[in-house]
């Protein structure tokens, strides 16, 4: 019985062990490419993993099992990545908030997904600028019809 007790205060701490990861990343905008500061990273259940720091760069320590961050930043849309297994560096792009006024909400959604599909593309220019160290994404956008 002792032995057993020893041994669980023993291996406790390593069990709970590699529970997160660590993920690092940069956050930029859609027209400009240029970084923006303090954009809130969350996962679906609104729990605050972190912030951008004032160049837009961030490290976070992502629960195991989190498939889905979303990051917001007033003046952007919501945007909601799915993360790879094998993703330890986000590169990410965010769409402007835009004012769609007298217009169906199918119109708004067609012009808002127009821009959504130019993500990947973006993505490749701020590569070749220097702005990204990856020429693609390594998260899948997903876009959100508000």
């Amino acid at each position: 019985m002792r032995l057993l007790i020893l041994l669980t205060i023993y291996l406790i701490p390593f069990i709970s062990t590699g529970q997160t990861r660590t993920i690092t990343g940069k956050v930029i905008d859609e027209f400009e490419l240029t970084t923006i500061p303090q954009v809130r990273i969350q996962n679906r259940d609104s729990v605050q993993l972190g912030t951008t720091d004032m160049n837009g760069n961030f490290k976070i320590e992502l629960p195991i099992g989190t498939e889905q961050l979303l990051f917001s930043f007033i003046g952007f849309e919501l945007t909601t990545v799915q993360v790879l297994d094998n993703c330890d560096n986000l590169e990410i792009i965010m769409m402007l908030a835009s004012s769609y006024d007298f217009m169906t909400m199918k119109t708004v959604n067609r012009k808002r997904y127009k821009r959504f599909r130019k993500l990947n593309k973006r993505h490749q220019e701020a590569f070749e600028k220097g702005v990204f160290k990856s020429r693609t994404p390594c998260v899948t956008y997903i876009f959100g019809k508000d």
